[in-house]
């Protein structure tokens, strides 16, 4: 890489003048760039790009018009890509638009063209042109650092990715629109914005080592992801994401805040094997999903394999991460608002859900849902509307389920299902369908100071305020409050417990209401109902 035009403590030259009077100025129509629209311009903007790389580093300046791109573009470190309000680059090229760096080279890690900002116009991948169906890049960023790219927007791109970042640490994407996709075929699941490793050339085809760098340090705000309206496209498949991975690798401390999902066919945020991580401050309306936090697949066999290829068959843990804030409004059925998936070999660990509104699931889809996830947090949140529960949780340890309000759920408010070493506490239920509570099996469940209003909706005389069933062992319930509807439909208890069921401890809740049966109907093994201290 060329020596910079100057750094601090540099002596200020005349020739380091002149160089920087022309790093000033670099003005692609100076180098022959058409501006028309009409011949291809990326002979005179790769002029400049180069030239930048001569000096060590420049700003190149796009002037408003229209650009033929009709192959890729290289950018190199120190670069500041500049394209002035009223600049297009028009993709006319069967390929990425632009990468950093060449063909070939050996940079690994953090070591390739880096402090790069690319900003601004109108990036047209024009996806359903003839001869530019197939899938490709836009913006393809590996083994770098420093990288930021602002304030512009990405249409109508076909199969790939609108920004990748792979191997990057430090990037920044901000005030970006991701608007209009289209699949060229078996590509349904591509991301605006991927975040990404080194693992393979069919996983970063730009160049190596592929050294299985992932990424860290990467914040995605102010944008926009969704459809542009053009013939022949959809809305983005999925926002901001990831879908390879590699046992012991993962990505760190990315932060997707303050964006703004519409329409995006499955998942806003696919967070896949990372760490650290937060979204939050999140707009989802009209989505397939939301928030998807997931361990690595099992069923993946290239991602459960180390760095050396060899095979683990096995997933691999993910902890520290946080999803709060959002707004989530008419789910459109593809998973839920969030949902939290890990494996029983690699668990989805330190988990905090707070804070967030959840109005609309469509198909049955919970508002949230927790599968092989422990030491965690749901609190805070406002459900309303799901198809499903409103909160599901199944196979998780150590959560604590807190403060919620659910209403108007489509199946059941509350479910703990073969959980261990759980708190719900301090929750409002409101008119679920079926159970307000309801635990299935698992242990040392502590169930206090809920309040469940109208349960069993859906059909008279058939579920349970507050449920708990299938050999379930050591549950505490207090504090814990119930009425019926009072008209049409009601649930036959306030409280039913299963013969299965032991180690049952209960006082001070208040089971009264409208019930269809008993107020309580405890079938447990010589359950505790003292106040006392048990030893």
């Amino acid at each position: 890489m060329a020596t910079p035009v100057w750094l601090p403590g540099m002596d200020i030259t005349a020739e380091r003048l002149d160089a920087m009077q022309q790093a000033a100025s670099l003005l692609v129509t100076n180098y022959g760039a058409d501006p028309s629209g009409t011949a291809n311009a990326n002979p005179g903007i790769q002029e400049a790009l180069n030239i930048a790389r001569d000096l060590g580093g420049a700003q190149v300046v796009v002037p408003p018009g229209v650009y033929l791109i009709g192959a890729t573009l290289r950018i190199y470190g120190n670069t500041r890509l500049s394209l002035m309000a009223g600049a297009e680059f028009r993709r006319n090229v069967a390929g990425t638009m632009i990468i950093n760096g060449d063909a070939g080279q050996a940079f690994g890690g953090y070591t390739g063209h880096s402090n790069i900002v690319i900003e601004g116009g109108l990036w047209n991948m024009r996806g359903t042109t003839a001869g530019l169906t197939a899938s490709a890049m836009c913006i393809s960023i590996g083994h770098a650092t420093d990288i930021t790219v602002q304030d512009l927007e990405v249409r109508d791109l076909p199969g790939f990715h609108a920004i990748e970042m792979n191997s990057t640490t430090h990037g920044v994407i901000r005030n970006c629109k991701f608007r209009g996709y289209v699949d060229p075929g078996g590509r349904d699941f591509s991301e605006a914005v991927q975040i990404d490793l080194a693992k393979s050339s069919g996983v970063f085809g730009g160049f190596g080592p592929y050294d299985h760098t992932a990424c860290e340090d990467v914040l995605v705000t102010g944008c926009h992801f969704g459809a542009s309206g053009t013939a022949g496209t959809t809305a983005w498949p999925r926002g901001v994401g990831s879908h390879s991975a590699t046992i012991t690798k993962y990505h760190r401390r990315i932060r997707v805040i303050g964006n703004s999902f519409e329409g995006v066919l499955q998942y806003g945020v696919s967070a896949y094997n990372w760490e650290d991580a937060a979204v939050a401050a999140n707009t989802f309306v009209s989505c397939g999903s939301g928030v998807r936090l997931r361990t690595v697949i099992v069923a993946d066999t290239e991602d459960t394999k180390l760095p050396d290829g060899t095979q683990t068959s096995a997933s691999q843990s993910m902890r520290n991460l946080a999803v709060v804030g959002n707004t989530f409004r008419s789910g459109a059925g593809y998973d839920e608002p969030i949902v939290a998936l890990g494996e029983t070999t690699g668990q989805v660990l330190n988990l905090t859900i707070a804070g967030n509104s959840i109005d609309g699931s469509t198909t049955a889809q919970n508002g949230i849902r927790l599968q092989e996830v422990e030491r965690s947090s749901v609190t805070g949140n406002a459900i309303a509307n799901s198809a499903g529960t409103g909160l599901s949780m199944e196979n998780c340890a150590r959560v604590i389920a807190d403060a919620n309000q659910i209403t108007w759920a489509g199946t059941h408010g509350i479910t703990a299902v073969t959980c261990t070493q759980m708190t719900v506490s301090a929750n409002q239920v409101m008119f679920p369908d079926q159970n307000g509570v309801l635990v299935q099996g698992g242990s040392d469940i502590q169930v206090r100071g809920n309040f469940v209003k109208g349960p069993g909706r859906v059909t008279n005389a058939t579920y349970y305020a507050f449920r708990i069933s299938t050999a379930a062992s050591s549950i505490s319930l207090s504090g814990n409050k119930c009425r019926g509807f009072g008209s049409g439909n009601e649930a036959i208890n306030g409280l039913s417990v299963t013969n299965t069921c032991t180690l049952i401890q209960r006082y001070g809740n208040d089971w009264r209401g409208s019930w269809t049966g008993a107020n309580l109907d405890d079938l447990s093994t010589t359950p505790n109902t003292t106040a006392t201290d048990l030893s």
